[in-house]
């Protein structure tokens, strides 16, 4: 894998300098039955991988994570797999193990839960090596947003706070394409699969106390959709507009220059920003170039692209006017009279307490533009369209707040008798 000098490189590099120095260990959780005690194995063998896979398939029930380096390809590159279940917990080395199909076969049995923290990047080389949909998969990040814990909720956070046990820091940038790994990061790595089983069982109880296994199905099911894993223009052109609102002519020729940058960086196995920072495409839209030394001249843009790349770079920009703009969200006019926006920022303080109230994370349920925007809807009777808080399990949280906000319910957060005792107490 080619290597950059990317600051996340140099971060690497000196998180592995430090995973190698000698240092304090946290020790294992002791005394919990859904927590194995026992040391990692280290999997470099095609027969010790086999046997692993035959395990986690009896088990029915496995968490799963990876450790990949993401600044120097279009594809995240792994460099570690962690696996475990309440009896074992797994190292599996992907430079020894090449064929990792009987485990992503595993993600992809809807017969077998698969446990991961934050699951965003970790399924995606399940799809693109099996062509596949991942299936039954368990997310503890968002089952602890969907039972009122913080949105998004470290897994370290999240072992101190369910399991009350402090794992100490992670070496989350370390370079772990080098060999050998040191033993502090070979327990770094366990960790961030070895408590997942306990967490797994907790969740899923409070799930079905408070009536949430479909908001939780919903919410997973996100992973065994291919458009989750496909390019998507709107996400890509929202990241490169950040908080801007270009002029229809300009967005037109963001997003064709972003999808040119799109295919050149696949092809090339190359983060998109290695061929055009997003600054460089921000600036192209505004003003465009008509010659490919005008590009190379251009501050920020890489030279060697625009000598390679120049030509489709300035087609991409000519044929701009045939796009169709993508819809980015525009500030409501009404968002600046002073009164209204004194009234939104209390809806949204009101909201974010409501949820509180009712254990369930504003975070994870919305945002707070998305969440003007509907208040702005129902204040003035309208219908609001492609919403996520129009329908599944977001639209029952808006309109059960929407009933609140208008009188016809209400929101406690203590009880009459818990009152009285903390009084008595004073």
């Amino acid at each position: 894998m080619k290597k950059t000098d990317s600051h996340r490189r140099k971060h690497r590099l000196l998180s592995h300098k430090q995973s190698h120095e000698d240092g304090t260990i946290t020790p294992i959780l002791q005394g919990n039955p859904l927590v194995s005690t026992e040391d990692a194995l280290w999997i470099d063998k095609e027969q010790d991988f086999l046997s692993l896979c035959k395990e986690l398939k009896e088990n029915g029930v496995f968490a799963f994570d990876t450790e990949f380096i993401g600044e120097d390809s279009y594809h995240p590159f792994i460099c570690l797999i962690q696996v475990a279940t309440a009896k074992t917990v797994a190292l599996i080395d992907p430079f020894k193990i090449k064929n990792l199909t009987p485990l992503f076969e595993l993600i992809v049995d809807p017969e077998i839960i698969t446990i991961l923290h934050s699951a965003s990047q970790d399924l995606g080389p399940v799809y693109r090596k099996l062509g596949e949909l991942p299936k039954g998969i368990f997310d503890t990040q968002i089952a602890a947003g969907l039972i009122g814990y913080p949105w998004p909720l470290s897994l370290t956070k999240c072992i101190e706070t369910v399991l009350n046990h402090n794992v100490g820091g992670h070496f989350t940038f370390s370079q772990w394409d080098a060999r050998p790994l040191s033993s502090r990061q070979k327990i770094y790595a366990a960790d961030d699969v070895r408590y997942l089983f306990a967490i797994y069982t907790i969740f899923k109880a409070r799930l079905d106390e408070l009536d949430r296994q479909q908001w939780a199905k919903e919410e997973f099911d996100k992973f065994s959709s291919a458009t989750y894993y496909e390019s998507n223009l709107h996400s890509i052109v929202k990241k490169i507009c950040r908080s801007k609102s270009p002029q229809k002519k300009e967005l037109q020729r963001i997003q064709s220059i972003a999808q040119i940058r799109e295919k050149i960086a696949f092809s090339r196995n190359l983060p998109t920003r290695a061929i055009i920072p997003n600054e460089c495409v921000l600036a192209l839209g505004k003003k465009p170039v008509e010659t490919i030394e005008q590009l190379a001249n251009m501050r920020g843009f890489p030279r060697n692209m625009a000598n390679q790349y120049g030509e489709r770079i300035i087609k991409a920009i000519q044929d701009s006017p045939s796009q169709e703009p993508v819809k980015l969200r525009r500030t409501n006019p009404i968002e600046k009279d002073a009164v209204m926006r004194q009234e939104l920022d209390g809806a949204w303080s009101l909201f974010n307490a409501w949820c509180i109230g009712n254990k369930i994370s504003s975070g994870l349920t919305t945002n707070r533009p998305v969440f003007t925007d509907w208040y702005l809807a129902i204040a003035s009777g309208k219908k609001l369209p492609n919403s996520p808080l129009t329908s599944g399990w977001r639209k029952q949280i808006a309109d059960d707040f929407a009933s609140m906000i208008i009188g016809e319910s209400q929101l406690i957060f203590w009880k009459k008798d818990v009152l009285t005792a903390t009084k008595f107490m004073q």
